[in-house]
Order: structure tokens, then C-alpha cells, then sequence
């Protein structure tokens, strides 16, 4: 079985970020590991990383969706102006209420794009980015609604 799953970069926190969404989406299942724990021998191939930052996060969102991420090993001025956020997380809840309440805790100290509301293609859809700079589309699906 083939499975493509996100892995978003950091600036410094994405421990913060994914303490955050772990109280989100009321996940069990947080993995942190850190710079400082790569074996002596793999440090070569991370020379400007800060030994307690994030080198792999790991967060199981639902049955099969497992979102990843880390902290750049190179936070310089200079990588910090190559970070692109040119895409978006696209989270389809089984109802309206789970789009409703993830949309708010999501967009709280973020920036809401498109409120959270009916439309003809989904009973509840809105577009926002996080605190952290990630976008996201949050939609309920049609076929689950009771």
C-alpha cells in the first residue's frame, strides 16, 4: 500500500505547532525527536542544527492521515526567505460540528481567509492559515452528514 502523507518545515517551532494540533484533532499519538539525539555519525549531515530542535515529528490525525514535520536544520536569515507555503492541508470531517469546531481552534491567533460556512459543494467550508503560517481548507463531507 502506497501512502503520501504531509511533512511540513519549521523555523524553530514545530514542537509548539504540533503540541497544538495534538490538542486539535485530540491525538493520542505524538512522536518528538531532536537534533541532539542523531547518532554522532549523522551529524555531519545536519551541521547547523540546534541540538533541541525538532529533527522529526510525527502526529496520527484519524485512522490513516499521519502528519510529519521538523525544524529546518538551517535557520539562517537566508533559508528562512526560501520557506514556501504554496500549498494547503485539505481536513474533510465526517460533520459539520467537527469542521466547525477544528476551524475555530485552528484559526485562533491565525488568519481566517474564507469563513466557515455552507456551500453548494459542501455542507460547511472555510479556509484559514494557523499561527504557524500553515493553510489550511476545512470542509465537512456531504455523504457522512447525518
Amino acid at each position: 500500500m502506497i501512502s503520501v502523507n504531509p511533512y511540513l518545515v519549521y523555523r524553530g517551532n514545530c514542537e509548539e505547532a504540533f503540541s497544538f494540533y495534538k490538542t486539535v484533532f485530540g491525538s493520542e499519538s505524538l512522536y518528538i525527536g531532536r537534533y541532539k539525539d542523531v547518532p554522532e555519525e549523522a551529524r555531519k549531515f545536519f551541521p547547523n542544527a540546534h541540538d533541541e530542535n525538532v529533527m522529526h515529528a510525527t502526529l496520527q490525525i484519524g485512522e490513516r492521515t499521519v502528519l510529519m514535520g521538523n525544524d529546518s536544520a538551517d535557520i539562517s536569515e537566508q533559508s528562512a526567505a526560501s520557506f514556501s507555503r504554496d500549498f494547503y492541508l485539505y481536513l474533510n470531517t465526517d460533520n459539520s460540528e467537527e469542521a466547525i469546531r477544528i476551524f475555530n481552534e485552528l484559526s485562533v491567533g491565525g488568519e481566517i481567509k474564507v469563513p466557515i460556512a455552507q456551500t453548494f459543494w459542501s455542507p460547511y467550508y472555510g479556509v484559514l492559515t494557523d499561527r504557524f503560517g500553515i493553510h489550511w481548507k476545512i470542509t465537512s463531507h456531504p455523504d457522512k452528514e447525518g
